[in-house]
This record gives structure tokens, C-alpha cells and sequence, in this order.
């Protein structure tokens, strides 16, 4: 698992304060430094949620980007689809946790399968 922590600054669409992001993202792939920077510069003027997009569309994996926007503090995620992971017919158990049927089993199976 590679981890790219990458702060950036793009401005506000509606009074083009500047706000200052901070990215996270988790891949197994392999992602040229140069080509975050690259990407993030793009952003001169956009909304929080249109860069988060760019940036998954661009890299995959699972992304992280927060901000302070005037006040409000804005998360935005990537990538953090629950994927299925099969029929559960009880329960699961992971190390001495047990997960009943249901969503948070199912985060459990995808949790120990990776």
C-alpha cells in the first residue's frame, strides 16, 4: 500500500478566498509525485467536490481531501465504495471481534480480506 499526502492550495469559485486543501491517497499503484502536483496546480478556481472528483478519476484508489472553507470544515471521499463481498450467513469473527450479519460484517470481510 503507497500513502501520497499532498497539501495544495486551489481559490473559492464564489469569492475567491484561497483554501487550503490537504490530500491523502491510498493505492497499490504507483503514482509519480510530479503528476499530483501536476493535477492539483490545475485547480486554480474550483469547488471542493469537483477537485475530489478530477483527482479520483485521475489516480483511483481511495482518496481523502479536507479543507476549512470559510468556517466549515468540508470532507470529501473517494473510493470507499463497499464493495460485496459475498452471502453472509451468520456471523464473523476477526481475531476475538464478532461481527454480526449485516453491513458491519460485511466491512469486516473486506477490512481482512485486502
Amino acid at each position: 500500500m503507497n500513502i501520497h499526502r499532498h497539501q495544495f492550495v486551489s481559490h473559492c469559485p464564489n469569492n475567491d478566498q484561497a483554501i487550503i486543501y490537504a490530500l491523502t491517497i491510498e493505492t497499490d499503484a504507483v503514482i509519480y509525485v510530479e503528476h499530483i502536483t501536476t493535477a492539483t496546480a490545475l485547480h486554480k478556481r474550483a469547488f471542493h467536490e469537483a477537485i475530489a472528483d478530477d483527482l479520483f478519476a485521475r489516480f483511483g484508489g481511495r482518496q481523502v481531501i479536507t479543507a476549512h472553507h470559510h468556517g466549515v470544515d468540508v470532507e470529501t471521499r473517494r473510493g470507499f465504495e463497499l464493495r460485496d463481498c459475498g452471502r453472509l450467513m451468520q456471523r464473523v469473527q476477526v481475531g476475538s471481534t464478532v461481527y454480526e450479519k449485516g453491513v458491519e460484517a460485511k466491512f469486516a470481510i473486506e477490512a481482512v480480506s485486502r
